[in-house]
């Protein structure tokens, strides 16, 4: 797990080894097909705890993620210091640079965005995140963005 600030933003980079259909909640029963998904998520108190909630196989479901993370393989975490927004601009950085959303209103049930579930498939996720983080400032491009 990453070093993590109070609060912020994240990314869970999870991996789909073969086709699934998983009960997401009340979102019904969705197909996965295999690849990389990237789950866009905030906590603006207790972020630490928040990410290793997510990597806990001992918990109650609560959100869209939690009954997804139980059927596949969390991978990684990215954290970013950014507010509560930030995980909307993450999410629709991973769409601009090509990925998809499978899954409509999976995690996005309190803003405007489709989907904070982004797939890409198993070439081209294996390294999307990690080259985004290298190349880009993307706490800077939020706050630039925002004006």
């Amino acid at each position: 797990m990453s070093e993590s600030p109070a609060g912020g933003v994240y990314i869970l980079k999870i991996k789909v080894e073969y086709q699934k259909k998983i009960r997401i909640g009340a979102l019904g029963k969705k197909d996965f097909t295999p690849g990389y998904y990237f789950y866009a998520g905030t906590a603006q108190r207790n972020l630490e705890a928040r990410i290793k909630r997510h990597y806990s196989s001992d918990k109650k479901f609560h959100w869209h993620i939690d009954y997804f993370l139980a059927e596949v393989k969390l991978e990684k975490d990215f954290v970013f210091e950014l507010p509560a927004e930030g995980e909307c601009f993450l999410a629709q950085t991973l769409i601009n640079n090509g990925g998809r959303t499978p899954v409509e209103g999976f995690g996005a049930s309190d803003c405007s965005c489709g989907s904070h579930l982004i797939y890409f498939s198993l070439t081209e996720g294996r390294e999307i995140m990690e080259q985004l983080s290298s190349e880009k400032d993307l706490e800077a491009e939020f706050y630039a963005a925002k004006g």
